[in-house]
């Protein structure tokens, strides 16, 4: 167990965060290598002198993921450790996102705790067991996964490849607390159509920023709705959160157009498609002209039932190392886990804080990160 250190995890997660790999987010690609490129090239280089058998998956020109297989005492279904190497942009701190900077033990840099500090815990364990005399009972796949932040690529090519899994542990800043349940989300864009005419005779034009007005309030009622109907004891409700608005062309133009981003995220046993058509049909009843653009992401919800043998396996290890605290629980947002669900229970779990997840300053406390490593590496020998 000598890789989980606290000075390893420290010379790694900063060496990490040295190396940007800021995924666009649906903006131009200017890069001139795959954007988790180098991450990859360092994670390749600390397993290399342990021999086992590694996969480069460049699956886009944008984007790859490394697989790393433990091989185990048995060759049955494989448990999957993943954790992702991309990173959203730091365009509001980019004079010293990349520069790690440490302040007693908290290390602050785009990626410390999303989700480069969770990779570094998989590796830390990783490593450990590598390094121990003895293969753990079950193979060990380890996935640094490429463009988890955007569209999640990474794991859906991973899981067309891979369909027989024991289970499946995905690292993201959860404290060390494992979660369960989250919710899913889908995302496209609602444009209404109006007509253009001058500012100083708006009649004999259509508003489309007034039509939108009434889209958004629609929207509101829609989500008071799925409040009282869909119900989880481990999440908040269904929400529709318009996140972007845009519309009209010139100061003294009625609007002909305008666009709102919605972020719909539903509960556990709310299906994609059907809880997205509900919303198109309500807004076809305001009688406007509205397109539903397609969506830019379709992810279903994490729905592990807490009682599931590997989840409380998960929770064992976790309160031998954290304490008796820990409870299994949910959590609002989504993630890589959704995607494998459907096939092998699955948990989120990992150091660090979602409340500095995609912020300026993001820090993580390096020695959660090693805490975390050592919960990683039980449950991996257990």
């Amino acid at each position: 167990m000598t890789a989980i250190t606290k000075e390893n995890a420290a010379r790694i997660l900063s060496d990490l965060i040295a190396l940007p790999s800021v995924n666009p987010m649906g903006r131009p690609f200017t890069g001139t290598e795959r954007v988790e490129r180098r991450v990859a090239d360092y994670i390749e280089n600390l397993f290399a002198p342990y021999g086992v058998p590694m996969e480069r998956d460049p699956y886009s020109a944008m984007h790859e993921n490394l697989l790393v297989t433990v091989p185990g005492r048995t060759n049955g279904p494989a448990l999957l450790f993943e954790s992702h190497m991309d990173t959203v942009p730091a365009d509001d701190w980019p004079d010293r996102a990349f520069e790690p900077r440490w302040e007693g033990d908290t290390l602050f840099g785009r990626g410390a705790c999303d989700d480069k500090g969770p990779l570094v815990s998989m590796i830390l364990a990783t490593l450990a067991v590598l390094e121990s005399a003895t293969p753990p009972p079950r193979p060990i796949l380890f996935l640094a996964a490429g463009d988890e932040e955007y569209n999640q690529t990474g794991i859906l090519h991973f899981r067309d490849r891979n369909d027989s899994l024991a289970g499946g542990v995905f690292g993201e800043p959860t404290n060390c607390l494992p979660i369960v349940q989250h919710k899913g989300t889908i995302r496209w864009d609602i444009t209404v159509h109006g007509r253009s005419a001058h500012t100083s005779r708006p009649e004999l034009g259509v508003n489309a920023i007034l039509g939108m007005m009434d889209v958004i309030h629609a929207l509101k009622e829609h989500q008071c709705e799925l409040q009282q109907r869909h119900t989880n004891p481990l999440l908040t409700g269904p929400l529709l959160t318009v996140s972007r608005i845009r519309g009209g062309r010139i100061r003294n133009a009625v609007p002909d157009e305008c666009t709102i981003s919605v972020d719909f995220r539903i509960l556990p046993g709310m299906e994609l498609k059907p809880s997205r058509e509900e919303v198109i049909r309500r807004l076809a009843g305001l009688g406007h002209q509205i397109t539903h653009h397609e969506c830019q992401i379709m992810t279903p919800p994490l729905n592990t039932l807490p009682d599931d043998p590997f989840a409380q396996r998960v929770l064992a290890a976790c309160r031998e190392v954290v304490g008796p605290q820990a409870q299994l629980s949910g959590e609002p947002y989504g993630t890589d886990a959704a995607w494998v669900t459907d096939r092998t229970p699955a948990l989120v779990l990992g150091p660090g804080s979602i409340a500095s997840a995609h912020a300026i300053d993001e820090h993580i406390d390096i020695a959660e990160v090693v805490r975390c490593a050592e919960i990683y590496r039980r449950i991996m020998v257990d």
